[in-house]
């Protein structure tokens, strides 16, 4: 009886301590819409569009849609412009990246998106309803790779989920690479954590490759991506190409979406930042 009962709070113990390790409903807080320029459009694709009074109203929808921008029709737009027949609320697949290529001016509406500071990449990849993303093509261990993707507001990507599994898998065949470092590794030998810092066993999903995980978690502690959707265990050490999941934040300042256009593209800096 005493041994069923020590076993009984051993499972409760290590319950408790794995929910800690958690975040909450296993979700990333909700990111805001950040307003990039006034008068302006973006013509990138549309997932659903609305008739909406309030700028409140249009970016619920985006949320719910999962958009990463919209475009909005304020009020006071609609008696000096002809409004009628359109949508006052455009919600967006993607985000506009550096250089706003695809933006035009357009008074009736205003361009807002969740990538406020910084602008994404120039060459960055969307992934509707999932984020921006950045491939470092450069071979190197993940302590290089991860100090580059920081000096791009970026993070080691998030695969903890098939969808985000199979879509960054197929990034990886589109830049004729075989595999790449993504955010989840083993740290002293334990088990294995997201970039957000919960542990794998917060999600049932799991892309192991045969052979992988191995056992030798101090030696075997980050992982890889594969082109075949697969992950698999590597030396953190050794060098490979890092997928950057570009973090959403604000606020913006006012030109710098078209900063690109007026001056050459910089060299990134590097910068001593603590490693997930």
């Amino acid at each position: 009886m005493f041994l069923l009962l020590l076993l009984l709070l051993s499972i409760d113990y290590k319950t408790v301590n794995a929910k800690s390790e958690c975040s909450v409903d296993g979700q990333v807080r909700s990111p805001k819409y950040h307003l990039i320029e006034k008068c302006y459009r973006s013509k990138l694709g549309i997932v659903t569009k609305a008739n909406f009074t309030s700028l409140t109203s249009c970016q619920r929808l985006g949320f719910e849609k999962k958009a990463l921008a919209i475009n909005f029709s304020p009020q006071e737009a609609w008696s000096e412009y002809n409004v009628t027949g359109r949508y006052t609320c455009e919600v967006l697949k993607c985000a506009e990246a550096d250089g706003g290529l695809s933006m035009v001016n357009d008074s009736r509406y205003d361009y807002y998106s969740i990538y406020g500071k910084p602008v994404p990449h120039v060459n960055s990849t969307c992934v509707p309803t999932l984020g921006m993303f950045y491939i470092l093509t450069k071979k190197q261990n993940y302590s290089q790779g991860f100090r580059d993707c920081k000096n791009i507001s970026g993070l080691p990507a998030d695969v903890t989920s098939e969808q985000r599994t199979d879509s960054l898998a197929q990034l990886i065949a589109g830049a004729s690479l075989e595999v790449a470092f993504v955010g989840l590794r083993s740290k002293n030998g334990s088990g294995f954590f997201s970039v957000t810092g919960d542990a794998l066993d917060c999600t049932t999903y799991r892309a192991w490759q045969p052979g992988s995980p191995r056992k030798a978690r101090d030696k075997y502690d980050c992982v890889l991506l594969t082109r075949s959707r697969t992950w698999v265990t590597t030396p953190c050490k050794k060098n490979y190409p890092m997928i950057c999941e570009i973090v959403p934040g604000g606020p913006y300042k006012r030109g710098s979406i078209f900063a690109s256009r007026m001056k050459p593209e910089t060299n990134m800096e590097n910068k001593n930042d603590e490693e997930f």
